[in-house]
């Protein structure tokens, strides 16, 4: 007997997103994205530095039918030169996760600290401290949360995993810097399977790690290049309920798809269309709608993507992939199966 990996493949659906700077259907710089139990997309905009663009600093709810909900997340006054840092309000965001109560956990790497909102966007409080001791953190970046609601932090400066209760009670670590098995250098993303291992996009070694949730290491895959199963600074990893691995292959504009064993599936490259956020915005202007019609190759530009961040899988087997440099999200379905077993 001999089993066989069927290929893995995906049909396009839609596109959600357009830039918007303050409150509303839009995002400004996504840096990443996760959905709660009633299948609600949450997406963190990182923004600008620049004082007048300050609100586009926030967390933005909708549906995967492009409803939008709510946004939260303190609003800068955008003429302060140096902003306060109250509860609420973001920086340097970086990641968001949300628990098994629907509270949802910002990291931001700036104010080196995780704030934590109720399901409407209520400000609940903030805890973390600067440094390199159990506890402490510098830039925290990925964050996911396990069955029993242990929050597992990137601590991307440090070069390692931390695992905290809700509250940010110290549980366990692991990794240091180095490009050995179970090392670090500036790791980004980070996801727990439904098995309870954990994946680690370790960015600066341009390859995907895994852990048991203890923090014993099990595998990796990935190296530097262009090619099928090569990186340039991987982002973002989703596994979804079949084991199969999606990498946001950031500066190689890609999503990169991986069997359980890390070998090389699939890729996509964007199929983007206008979104029904973004149609809203040029059908206000006649001259927009024009200049997209005369504008040769457009369509073929636009449907690329640029700046693939943050990955995330549903249990309808739906691919949210964001995108920083277009401000929006793509949205695919799996189709095939992953498995099939016979006699070859």
């Amino acid at each position: 007997m001999v089993t066989e990996i069927a290929p893995v493949t995906f049909q396009y659906s839609h596109t959600i997103g357009r830039q918007e700077v303050r409150s509303g259907t839009g995002f400004f710089n996504p840096v990443a994205i996760t959905h709660d139990a009633d299948s609600l997309l949450y997406v963190l905009s990182r923004g600008t530095e620049t004082p007048a663009f300050y609100p586009c600093k926030r967390v933005t709810v909708f549906s995967v039918d492009e409803e939008f909900v709510r946004d939260f997340g303190h609003k800068f006054h955008p003429h302060e030169a140096v902003p306060s840092a109250p509860d609420g309000g973001f920086m340097w965001p970086t990641s968001v996760a949300i628990d098994s109560e629907g509270k949802v956990y910002v990291a931001d790497e700036w104010l080196q600290r995780i704030t934590i909102f109720d399901s409407e966007g209520n400000c609940l409080g903030s805890w973390g401290k600067t440094g390199n001791g159990d506890g402490e953190f510098d830039r925290p970046s990925g964050l996911a949360f396990d069955k029993e609601d242990n929050l597992y932090m990137v601590d991307s400066r440090n070069s390692r995993v931390q695992v905290f209760t809700r509250d940010g009670k110290f549980i366990r670590k692991w990794g240091s810097f180095g490009d050995g098995d179970g090392q670090f250098d500036m790791p980004w993303g980070i996801e727990i399977d439904h098995n309870g291992d954990v994946y680690v996009a370790d960015w600066r070694n341009d390859r995907i790690q895994k852990f048991t949730a203890e923090g014993q290491f099990l595998m990796k895959f990935g190296t530097s290049g262009s090619g099928d199963g090569e990186f340039n600074r991987p982002t973002g990893v989703a596994v979804d309920k079949d084991g199969i691995i999606y990498v946001a292959d950031f500066k190689n504009d890609r999503l990169q798809v991986f069997h359980r064993d890390g070998t090389f599936a699939a890729k996509l490259t964007g199929e983007a269309t206008l979104s029904s956020w973004g149609r809203e915005r040029v059908e206000l202007d006649p001259t927009i709608t024009r200049g997209r019609e005369i504008a040769q190759g457009l369509q073929e530009r636009e449907k690329v993507f640029a700046g693939p961040v943050a990955v995330d899988v549903d249990d309808e087997n739906r691919v949210f992939v964001t995108e920083v440099a277009r401000h929006r999200v793509q949205v695919f379905q799996k189709q095939s199966a992953i498995f099939q077993g016979g006699l070859l």
